[in-house]
């Protein structure tokens, strides 16, 4: 199975779309704010895609979920890829990952300014204020992405929730495999993001258990993609 495929994934995203109850309408104008954006720094993109691409490209990728506990682990020759709010974790800790996936509410102002890091910032239907306020303060390199393809600015890699799409993203970029680390696809991790926003309990483990399925759609296309540390609840 090709996940690559951009048909396949359209196919994936409906269904999504439709158990969740999300409007496709609503995406696309979050990923045409994010297009605008991104419109103003044309060659920082370039620049961006050349250092994700020497930091996945054959490379083992460790992928730190939101249920981190105690230290951000940084395991020699491996990328390390943060997935949204497990981003402030690392940095607490002393740990700078090298990528952040993230739809910006597990984030703040002060966690966008590392000027070595990959921002993969992905738009959807419910974050378009977080897209216009804070996609202009990311100083590091800078990547957006979207659910679908609404420019060539914006870039779909797949995937669907932040943990998720830092797997597709790997796996899209030429990855040799990905660790999970820090994951649990059976509770939410914060009830309030430290963008303040509320968590919707019932809609996020719907939204978690389309990330378990996805990831393990991915290994079971044949893509190296395991539990690193038995740090996995509800993986396998």
């Amino acid at each position: 199975m090709n996940l690559r495929d951009p048909l396949l994934w359209e196919h994936l995203y409906g269904t999504i779309l439709t158990s969740l109850g999300l409007s496709r309408e609503e995406d696309y104008i979050s990923c045409r704010l994010l297009d605008t954006l991104l419109s103003t720094r044309v060659d920082l993109l370039e620049r961006s895609l050349k250092r994700l691409s020497e930091l996945l490209v054959g490379r083992d990728v460790l992928v730190v979920g939101d249920f981190l506990l105690g230290p951000c682990p940084k395991l020699p020759n491996t990328t390390l890829v943060a997935a949204d709010s497990a981003f402030a974790k690392c940095v607490e800790g002393g740990v700078v990952p090298d990528v952040l996936v993230t739809d910006l509410d597990g984030v703040t102002v002060e966690h966008l300014k590392f000027r070595d890091v990959v921002y993969v910032v992905h738009a959807h239907g419910d974050n378009y204020e977080r897209v216009v306020r804070l996609v202009p303060e990311v100083e590091g390199y800078l990547i957006g992405t979207a659910q679908y393809k609404c420019s060539e600015r914006v870039q779909v890699f797949g995937g669907f929730t932040d943990g998720d799409r830092a797997a597709y993203l790997a796996y899209s970029m030429g990855a040799a495999r990905v660790l999970l680390y820090g994951f649990n696809f059976n509770q939410v991790a914060e009830v309030v993001k430290p963008s303040g926003i509320s968590v919707n309990l019932r809609s996020k483990l719907a939204k978690l258990s389309w990330a378990r399925y996805l990831l393990l759609l991915l290994r079971e296309s044949g893509y190296g993609v395991e539990c690193f540390g038995g740090t996995c609840e509800g993986w396998l």
